[in-house]
């Protein structure tokens, strides 16, 4: 029901681009930007500008519309979905946002089971940080989300007690506690990791990272670890998860937090995004559910 060019514009916004938004939705660059231009005519505002470096940048007015064609996008969701309740039919779709490093582990199990009894309904991940995560949550671009403390104002269920560790290569002779502030040689951090590790240390304890590789996901980490670039600093579940058997060390400052499920309200998500938050839930591996 939603306009297809209102469909267009979130999708260009999301992907910054004309060009990425026609190739991966096969149709043509000028389709795209006719849609866009119609939109605009219709609105009698502008939408974007053109930036050299970023290629194309929402205008004020074209974020504020953002908002509201997600949260339309979210309505039109949710009207298919009751009328396929009505016929008992699962149907629709489910969008999920999630810590990179989570999608191999918390995710991957309860898909394979969702898939298996719906196949039928569409499925959209989207991978971030914890901030990427939060304002995804915030905008309606997603359902639900998976990813770590703090929750702020959202709806919260928490799976997991999780906190930062190091994983050594096996170069050092002696390994033990890794004092952040005063590493015994680089710190290969992957980016949740590092958001994770600021959002809760308080500024007198703030974390001050001399010598450090950011790299984007877990994976990527623990292989430059076993490679002997550095300590690795991740978190024990995703090391537990990725690299079982791997020794683990603790860091000081201690950084423990939860891993959980968010919404804006839990209880009211689609009945097809509400099934898989219970596939989830009842992974018996997960106790605080």
């Amino acid at each position: 029901m939603l306009n297809r060019n209102l469909e267009l514009f979130i999708k260009v916004a999301e992907y910054g681009s004309i060009t990425k938004v026609a190739k991966a939705f096969y149709i043509t660059q000028p389709a795209v930007s006719n849609a866009l231009l119609k939109l605009e005519d219709e609105l009698g505002v502008k939408l974007f500008f053109r930036d050299k470096r970023s290629g194309l940048i929402l205008t004020d007015v074209g974020k504020q519309i953002l908002t509201y064609a997600k949260q339309m996008e979210d309505i039109d969701n949710r009207i298919y979905q009751s009328a396929y309740k009505e016929k008992n039919i699962m149907g629709g779709r489910v969008r999920i946002a999630v810590l990179t490093s989570l999608v191999a582990t918390i995710l991957s199990k309860a898909l394979k089971e969702y898939r298996s009894l719906y196949p039928e309904i569409d499925i959209e991940i989207k991978e971030g940080t914890p901030n990427d995560i939060f304002k995804m949550v915030e905008e309606y671009s997603v359902d639900f989300a998976v990813s770590c403390s703090p929750f702020g104002k959202f709806h919260a269920v928490p799976l997991i007690h999780d906190r930062i560790m190091a994983m050594f290569p096996s170069r050092f002779e002696e390994k033990s506690t890794v004092t952040l502030n005063n590493p015994p040689d680089t710190l290969i951090i992957n980016r949740p990791a590092y958001e994770t590790i600021l959002e809760h240390t308080a500024p007198k304890n703030a974390v001050k990272f001399d010598k450090v590789i950011l790299v984007q996901n877990a994976e990527t980490a623990i292989h430059m670890v076993n490679d002997e670039i550095g300590v690795g600093i991740i978190s024990e579940y995703t090391l537990s998860t990725l690299a079982p058997g791997c020794p683990k060390y603790p860091v000081i400052p201690d950084i423990s937090f939860d891993i959980g499920l968010f919404a804006n309200d839990l209880n009211d998500l689609t009945p097809a995004a509400a099934e898989f938050v219970r596939i989830i839930c009842n992974n018996p591996t997960f106790h605080n559910h």
